[in-house]
């Protein structure tokens, strides 16, 4: 007989597997959390102060681009190593949650910074929406591609692509932003 699509005993839903895998799923979240979340109080902490031996001021701009940087990194690793990294599940964890971390002390912190000076009092809050716009897209972009690639392509393959992105926006990053802008008063 058929049951809600299902036609045979042998194809049934095994509750407590279901269940050991939502715990799964749920552990490797918070862990991953708690990886990514310190990456935002790093980077307020960083700002404005002295790095590599007083030699560099840490701007907006360059926790940006340090934040590219890394991630371009560790998506490399977690790429070319994958198939061995799949053995080692909290290696691989830890490695891919500190993409996370690096994403929120670069990236994602400066974006709230960096439109205040980049763009000039005059055009700044049309230009910070614009910019946090086209944003959501490329983050909706990102997402929705994302599985299907790794369908198709593998995740390691995916990884490396992602490592691509990174360095395409430290790059754009190091060349487009700007550090100051005079305003027009």
């Amino acid at each position: 007989t058929t049951l809600g699509g299902l036609d045979s005993a042998d194809d049934a839903i095994d509750p407590q597997g279901e269940f050991d895998l939502l715990v799964e799923t749920s552990r490797d979240s918070l862990f991953l959390s708690l990886i990514a979340l310190p990456g935002y109080f790093v980077s307020i902490a960083m700002l404005g102060r002295t790095a590599c031996c007083g030699l560099v001021l840490q701007t907006p701009r360059y926790i940006q681009m340090q934040g590219f940087a890394l991630m371009a990194v560790l998506y490399a690793l977690i790429g070319v190593f994958w198939e061995s990294l799949t053995h080692m599940q909290v290696l691989l964890v830890l490695l891919y949650g500190s993409t996370f971390f690096f994403a929120n002390y670069g990236p994602n912190a400066t974006t709230f910074l960096l439109p205040s000076v980049t763009y000039s009092h005059n055009c700044r809050s049309t230009l910070n929406g614009i910019s946090a716009a086209a944003g959501k897209m490329g983050a909706l972009l990102g997402a929705s591609v994302f599985e299907p690639a790794a369908d198709i392509l593998g995740d390691g393959s995916v990884m490396i692509i992602c490592s691509g992105i990174s360095v395409v926006a430290l790059i754009l990053t190091w060349k487009c932003v700007i550090t100051h802008v005079q305003d027009e008063s």
